[in-house]
């Protein structure tokens, strides 16, 4: 006997019954009547067949720890739900919870089955909200980045095995239809031709029923929500060619069909494959900070520093940072001195010097030095965690675009299934012709207007489209944002590491007459700041040489200057401000980054440095305005050096300063009147990215940047990107082009077998042949120079 709530199969000795109904436990009883209660008991109807696991009733985790609290007040947090078999599931976890008092907002990704909650803390908790869902059959874990596992991942592996089948079948069948066709015109005894026909229906089958088990799963769950898809077409066609041939096969009285089978299957599986790369890639983005999240932090615990969880940590902690460590956690230094790399985060070119009293901020690295500083806040509260927090936001109300093909494709399929149907009954009714002659005609309907072409036409462009963006050093994180790039027409830069190199270049170099250069490069040396190594560069190439001197007493204060002794006398190197400090008159204006050198408390000589454009910048600066395309450049840097890069590539709408909420912001009310393109490299840039109809970052950039994004730079130079938004132009006018031809061939066609002037063998080589008049032009694409 069945379980009421669960479906499965139980001796009905061993189960509980209340009311006419039967339970295999207390959990499924008690489930059964909470949905009877708040009347959702519908939820049945749409499961369908479907049986579900007996819900058992499981302690409950404390996860308060990744409770946020939204600018409204509210708190949210993200969780996902285990134990989703489909959309009823779906379904029903929604209607339970914002039916509940307290639960302002709910959302499940169909996909990775986490739920996006915000709910009031003072109307009710998160453990009752976790109680609320396991007592309706499942269970609710906490979204964590530093420890999710995308199941896209195994979904993915799936499916390339199920390619690999369809397409190593589909070669062989091939050949054995090439030896058909050429019998069927030469001439064939029975016996071979029987052999032949085993051969292929013993390689269909495991294109339709292992590689097909998509389309029938996707077919079945349409049609439970009352839904006609392409998916329903495609095994429609499939499902009767491969039981009509079974039975031709098996009588001899008539042509087989399982080439046609196979094909069929394989062409649109290849489509369906694009599409699991899609949602694995914009699946869970922020998995991809995992890198970056688990860094070490060394908390201090009474006795020595050891190794502790980012959430673990507690406000007046004390952590340890050494050079190379990534800070992910605020407070403030207690202890030492360091150069905090602070770019991916300000946007600023300079390192920060950190010394005792000053504060950090997460999502920042230590360049050199050593500190200890006190926790000021929770991870859930960092800089770091607020940025991921509005990331996951934008992440769930970015909106889809719908490819032209699946709009088509939505009403095609619809069309189709009705013509089939009216095909057979107008040949098996009103002219009284056999079962077999009504069936095979409505199976040319079928097959002749199977979406293959339809379905081919935007994925085998986009597949020939980002092989040559990879020859352009062009890396796009899936196809659908090829049509996406060809639409944007305003564009939104980063300055720092995306207009500009991120190495200075000396524009300005004044000497005393006892300078020695070969001193000087041997002294700066040293130091591996980013200032000194631009100077050494600056240095060779004046014809100094590095003599590796013996210098004594050699110390380098950070984000200062640097200091040594040699032979007796005393060096110094490093800003106006460091100079002032050992007692040296400096007179000189600086506005940019600069080194000032110094001996016996003489100075002898000054460098002033400049951002330096990065190569096909101005290419592709004037390209976007010869195309009428609106530029803004957005920076946290100074006014002074956002006017000056401005200015160099005639930049007119640019604004200095910015911080990444302001960044995210810029974007959003450009959106609502253009198609934006961000271009981006720091954790500054994340939110724009993300906001943005297509973010571009440099593989250069911050992890954060690369992972929010949509497309990444492998190579430092514009050009490529110029390059690729021709690609993308030309690229989406050729998909128009094969929908176009789709479109046209199945409405010459059509009609023809619908009046059985295509018998279902034709019918398969006309569809192949409409699939390679696709390829052929979509392989245009390849001659974009």
């Amino acid at each position: 006997m069945k379980c009421t709530h669960c479906r499965l199969e139980f001796n009905k000795a061993q189960m509980l019954e209340k009311n006419g109904h039967f339970f295999c436990c207390k959990g499924c009883e008690s489930v059964f009547e909470i949905l009877e209660n708040k009347g959702l008991t519908s939820f049945y109807e749409k499961l369908g067949t479907q049986s579900l696991e007996p819900a058992k009733l499981e302690e409950i985790s404390n996860y308060d720890s990744f409770v946020r609290q939204n600018k409204d007040g509210f708190s949210e947090i993200h969780l996902i739900i285990s134990k989703i078999h489909c959309a009823a599931c779906i379904w029903l976890n929604e209607k339970i919870l914002i039916s509940e008092e307290g639960i302002i907002e709910v959302q499940i990704s169909p996909l990775t089955h986490k739920a996006y909650i915000v709910f009031d803390e003072n109307i009710i908790c998160l453990k009752q909200i976790l109680s609320l869902i396991q007592s309706i059959g499942y269970t609710a874990i906490a979204y964590d980045p530093l420890k999710a596992e995308s199941k896209a991942v195994a979904l993915k592996r799936e499916f390339y095995s199920k390619l690999i089948v369809a397409i190593a079948c589909v070669m062989n069948i091939m050949w054995i239809s090439i030896a058909k066709y050429a019998g069927f015109f030469s001439g064939m005894d029975e016996e071979t031709k029987d052999i032949l026909n085993f051969a292929e229906f013993v390689l269909a089958s495991p294109v339709l029923f292992y590689t097909g088990s998509s389309f029938y799963q996707a077919a079945f769950y349409a049609l439970k929500n009352k839904i006609i898809t392409m998916d329903l077409l495609v095994i429609s066609g499939s499902s009767l060619a491969y039981v009509y041939s079974l039975w031709a096969m098996f009588s001899r009285a008539g042509e087989v069909y399982f080439d046609s089978v196979a094909m069929i299957i394989c062409f649109v599986f290849v489509g369906k494959y694009l599409e699991v790369l899609m949602k694995k890639n914009a699946n869970d983005t922020m998995d991809g900070l995992n890198e970056f999240l688990k860094a070490e932090i060394l908390v201090f615990d009474g006795e020595k520093f050891t190794a502790k969880d980012p959430y673990a940590v507690q406000i007046g902690d004390i952590i340890s940072l050494k050079t190379g460590d990534k800070i992910i956690i605020d407070g403030i230094c207690t202890k030492g001195e360091a150069s905090i790399d602070s770019s991916s985060l300000s946007g600023e070119n300079e390192p920060i010097f950190i010394n005792k009293g000053k504060e950090l901020y997460s999502a920042c690295i230590v360049i050199d030095g050593s500190l200890e500083y006190k926790a000021s806040k929770l991870y859930k509260d960092s800089k770091l965690s607020q940025i991921i927090s509005l990331l996951e936001l934008s992440q769930n109300k970015k909106p889809k675009i719908q490819s032209l093909s699946e709009k088509i494709g939505m009403y095609f399929s619809r069309i189709m299934l009705v013509l089939a149907l009216l095909c057979f009954m107008l040949w098996f009714f009103v002219l009284q012709s056999s079962f077999e002659l009504a069936l095979i005609t409505s199976i040319s309907v079928l097959i002749i207007a199977c979406p293959c072409a339809l379905a081919l036409a935007t994925p085998i462009s986009n597949i020939i489209a980002l092989f040559k963006a990879l020859q352009f050093k062009i890396l796009f994180k899936n196809s659908s944002v090829i049509e996406d790039l060809s639409k944007c027409n305003q564009v939104v830069f980063d300055k720092t590491g995306v207009l500009t190199s991120a190495k200075l270049e000396v524009s300005r170099f004044e000497q005393n007459k006892n300078l020695n250069l070969n001193e000087l490069l041997s002294f700066i040396s040293l130091s591996k700041h980013p200032v000194s190594a631009s100077l050494a560069e600056f240095l060779l190439k004046k014809g100094a040489k590095d003599e590796n001197l013996n210098f004594n007493d050699f110390k380098e204060l950070r984000a200062k200057g640097l200091s040594a002794s040699l032979n007796g006398n005393f060096l110094l190197g490093g800003n106006a401000y460091f100079l002032k400090e050992k007692g040296l008159e400096v007179t000189y204006n600086f506005e940019n980054s600069h080194f000032i050198y110094a001996k016996n408390d003489e100075i002898l000589a000054f460098f002033e440095f400049k951002s330096v454009l990065k190569k096909g910048a101005k290419e592709l600066v004037d390209y976007l305005r010869e195309n009428q395309i609106p530029i803004m450049m957005l920076t946290g840097d100074n006014e002074k050096a956002a006017a000056k890069i401005a200015e160099e590539l005639n930049i007119k709408d640019f604004k200095a300063s910015c911080l990444p909420q302001t960044k995210m912001q810029i974007v959003q009310e450009l959106n609502k009147k253009y198609k934006v393109l961000m271009v981006g490299d720091g954790i500054n840039d994340a939110l724009a990215l993300k906001n943005a109809a297509v973010g571009i970052s440099l593989k250069q950039g911050s992890d954060l940047a690369n992972e929010t994004s949509d497309v990444i730079m492998l190579n430092d130079d514009l050009t490529s990107l110029k390059n690729v938004l021709k690609l993308s132009k030309k690229t989406f006018v050729i998909i128009k082009q094969n929908l176009a031809f789709s479109l046209l061939y199945n409405a010459l066609t059509i009609p023809l077998a619908f009046l059985g002037l295509i018998n279902p063998l034709i019918a398969a080589l006309s569809m192949s042949a409409s699939s390679i008049v696709v390829v052929l032009n979509a392989l245009r694409i390849k001659g974009l120079k």
